[in-house]
Parts: structure tokens; sequence; C-alpha cells
């Protein structure tokens, strides 16, 4: 009995911590390099920036809120993308791809509360497998539970 159990228990493990080999590194540092481009696309802005550290904006709040909702549809697309490729291959870290200075963890860091619970889960399960160290888990995990 206590061997059926063993290998139960192996098994399970091996399938919630097996991922698919990623097949193109190349193309998927581009796609990566492509949704952190637009993780940054309107927060570089001057519109965006204009108003932080206790200065009042020099544009209008209705302007500055159609700039950030722009940005949010970039959010939201980048998170769902990076949540399928990250329950697909396992977290794309820079070493793992050959993706220098990629700091892919800032698209789940930017992401939405409707996202919190499955990033969680994901972030919970990589960081677990060795996959996402532990200072973008607990920046990540900050984020999406308000604690570390």
């Amino acid at each position: 009995m206590k061997k059926t159990i063993h290998v139960f228990f192996l098994f399970f493990s091996f399938i919630t911590v097996a991922q698919e080999t990623i097949p193109n590194k190349v193309e998927m540092c581009e796609t990566l390099t492509k949704m952190i481009e637009d993780d940054r696309m309107y927060r570089g802005k001057e519109i965006l920036r204009d108003g932080t550290f206790g200065r009042k904006s020099t544009y209008p709040q209705k302007v500055i809120d159609s700039v950030w909702k722009l940005q949010w549809k970039l959010d939201n697309a980048n998170t769902e993308k990076l949540i399928q490729l990250t329950k697909k291959y396992g977290w794309m870290s820079d070493e793992r791809i050959n993706c220098p200075e990629l700091d892919i963890w800032l698209i789940f860091r930017h992401s939405q509360k409707k996202y919190y619970n499955e990033i969680d889960k994901i972030i919970e399960k990589e960081h677990t497998a060795k996959r996402l160290n532990d200072f973008q888990y607990k920046l990540i995990k900050d984020h999406v539970t308000g604690k570390y």
C-alpha cells in the first residue's frame, strides 16, 4: 500500500511540474519583448508621468483616464497571454530562453484584479518548481495578495 501511495505521489508531482519544451526560444524572446514594450507603451509617456510624485498634472483628468484605459487594455491582453504561456511552458525566465533583461514579471505586477487568483496559483506552482525566483515571486505575490 505504501509503495502505491509513493508511486501515485511521484506521478502526480511529475504531472504538476512538467512543462512543454519551448520550441523556438528566439521567437519566444521576440514575443515576450513585444509584450514588455506594450507594458511600457503608455506608462512611459508624458501624460501618465506628468502628475506623479505629488505634482498636479497639466493634463485634464479625462485625458489621463482615457490613456490609462488604453494601457489597461494592453495589460489585460499581456496578462492573458502570459498566463497561457506560463501554463504551457512554465515561467519564462531570462536565462531559460536566453533573453537578457526581459523583466517579464512586470506583466503580472501590472495585472488587473480579475486575474489575481489565477496568477497567485500560477506563481505558487512556478516558485515551488524553482522556475520563478524569490525576488520576482515576492513582487508579484505582493501585488496579487496585498501582502507577502
